[in-house]
């Protein structure tokens, strides 16, 4: 058979290796078969000259840092090794994503005001960053908003560069950082979007309004068609509700993919978990050249398992899955734009991390990095290797530090190991849909929604073939059998852009990571851009567009990683230069 990698670790594995909070029953290795090795390399073979060719369909200028960001008039980009042409592209793709229909988000009003939920001063305060209409972006929607067509309408969804690109300022400049962390606050998204639906159904005359401004569409069926959008918004935010909202720059994928496909595609409530533990959004440049991805080192990335951990994302995010039929022999219907990610999939293996700015940051002290370079040969390179960001062919191997000895919060690990649900439809189903053993009544969470993506690859197999090679890139291979009861470090390189800090975000700058964890900020706020140059982080202060991070709340624990934190003031200065420069 023609197999594909491990993407997730199985219970079986988890139970012989000690765990005991791994509590399903599930077993077997992720295969995908019905198709013979022969065939696979023939359809690989036929493939392969159209995918080579678009990978190197690269020849276009790529951008220089102090280039102003296509589709904005001040703006600064920095040199990543994307052209403008690719950065707008990749910028709004859509990989599958589908919130309400298209015409509807340009012209639905906010909740309280006639003001449009697209507004731009609205979405700004939400964390998005704003742009002018440029040739993949022609409405002028914000980073990480793309047009998805799919059967007879076409929807706005979010893209990977909603979550993965950031922005920081400093000297009256601003600096857009592709595959960056993001500000985005998720949750208030989903809820202002939700009570603008239900305003609109229930004020007759901004139903009007709405109306008219679609071009004059019959009342009575405009309100049915948004109940129906307003139900199925609610059911998973209702599925996903959380005690304490995520604030922004942070969101529980795992938890909400989980749920997306143990509780909604499979319309099993009673399998929905409080998705809690919020993770900072990661940078990814070079995220395609690790051995493993996630912030639990969870998911190995050779062969086609970075197609596999972004149709999971596409799920995730507003994608949507038909799960219905007896077997799922040929696989499952979804919303997923394969073609698109084998595309977004290329790119990413081609970003490169952003380099300080010094003539808009300021020079560096090249006395301080060079007593910096000694200190973090000392206490941080075990496991953060320094490698060469010019280097578009590295394999690097991520470093996994058991939770015990990071002393990091652990919920974010463990809500994953102890994921079990279920089945439910799923039951007596193959693994990997037409190979490995059946799914077990009870099982994990996470062999839910590997069956589920591979039931979304099968259905579309020439596309997926495609996709795979596009965006394939040569990485060690992981053999880890353990459970995933770690956290995964890697380079450093762009650091600098990624505040705040550790897993959560529960650290504000990297000078405060360097601090005994009782000498760290109990609370501060998170939004703000504003770069703090001396101690490498953003502002804390209260704005409209920020939200308080409170260390002492379930999952935002600032504890663990201790190392460095002996240092003097100066020492912690020289350090932090050398960081810059990474």
């Amino acid at each position: 058979m023609f197999p594909y990698p491990q993407i997730r670790r199985t219970a079986r594995q988890y139970r012989n290796a000690g765990v005991a909070r791994a509590q399903t029953s599930a077993a077997g290795e992720l295969q995908a078969g019905g198709i013979t090795r022969q065939s696979a390399i023939a359809i690989i073979a036929l493939l392969l000259p159209a995918a080579l060719l678009s990978a190197c369909g690269t020849t276009e200028n790529n951008i220089q840092t102090g280039d102003i960001v296509l589709g904005t008039s001040d703006v600064v980009a920095l040199e990543q090794g994307w052209s403008e042409e690719i950065q707008d592209r990749v910028w709004f793709s859509s990989f599958g994503s589908r919130l309400i229909p298209y015409h509807w988000f340009l012209k639905l009003e906010q909740a309280d005001s006639k003001d449009l939920f697209r507004d731009n001063r609205h979405l700004d305060r939400l964390g998005f960053l704003i742009q002018a209409p440029s040739p993949h972006n022609p409405d002028g929607l914000p980073v990480g908003f793309a047009r998805d067509s799919g059967g007879d309408e076409s929807w706005v969804g979010l893209t990977c560069a909603a979550c993965h690109t950031g922005e920081v300022r400093a000297n009256g400049r601003k600096i857009r950082i592709s595959g960056g962390a993001a500000l985005i606050n998720f949750t208030e998204l989903e809820t202002g979007l939700i009570a603008a639906l239900k305003s609109t159904i229930d004020d007759k005359t901004k139903l009007q309004r709405f109306a008219r401004a679609l071009g004059g569409e019959p009342e009575h069926q405009l309100r049915r068609d948004m109940q129906s959008q307003l139900q199925r918004l609610e059911r998973l935010h209702i599925t996903n509700r959380t005690e304490y909202p995520y604030g922004h720059g942070r969101l529980d994928a795992f938890g909400h993919i989980f749920n997306a496909v143990a509780a909604i595609a499979l319309d099993m409530p009673a399998n929905a978990r409080p998705p809690d533990a919020p993770v900072s959004f990661p940078v990814l440049w070079r995220a395609p050249h690790l051995d493993v991805v996630q912030w639990n080192g969870s998911a190995p990335n050779a062969g086609p398992g970075p197609l596999f951990q972004n149709v999971i994302t596409a799920l995730a995010v507003y994608g949507s899955i038909d799960i219905g039929g007896r077997s799922g022999r040929f696989g499952y219907p979804s919303s997923v734009d394969i073609t698109n990610l084998g595309f977004l999939q290329q790119q990413l293996y081609r970003l490169k991390s952003p380099q300080w700015p010094e003539d808009i940051l300021g020079r560096l002290d090249k006395t301080r990095m060079a007593r910096g370079r000694q200190l973090y040969d000392q206490h941080c390179i075990a496991c953060h290797t320094v490698i060469d960001r010019d280097d578009g062919e590295i394999k690097i191997r991520a470093v996994l530090t058991p939770v015990n000895e990071v002393g990091t919060d652990p919920r974010m690990a463990y809500n994953f190991i102890n994921a079990s649900v279920a089945a439910g439809a799923f039951a007596g189903r193959r693994e990997a849909i037409y190979a490995g053993e059946k799914i077990a009544a009870d099982t994990s969470a996470l062999d839910m929604v590997v069956h589920a993506a591979t039931g979304a690859v099968v259905r579309q197999p020439f596309s997926a073939i495609r996709a795979a090679v596009r965006g394939y890139g040569s990485v060690y291979k992981n053999e880890n059998r353990q459970p995933p009861d770690y956290y995964k470090a890697r380079p450093l390189d762009g650091i600098w852009t990624s505040a705040p800090y550790l897993h959560n975000g529960s650290v504000p700058s990297l000078y405060e990571i360097l601090l005994p964890p009782s000498q760290r900020s109990e609370t501060f706020h998170v939004g703000n851009r504003e770069l703090d140059i001396d101690k490498v982080g953003l502002a804390t202060t209260a704005s409209e567009r920020a939200s308080l991070f409170d260390t002492r709340l379930p999952g935002n624990a600032n504890s663990g990683h201790l190392y460095g934190v002996g240092l003097s003031p100066e020492q912690r200065l020289d350090l932090l230069e050398y960081l810059k420069s990474l």
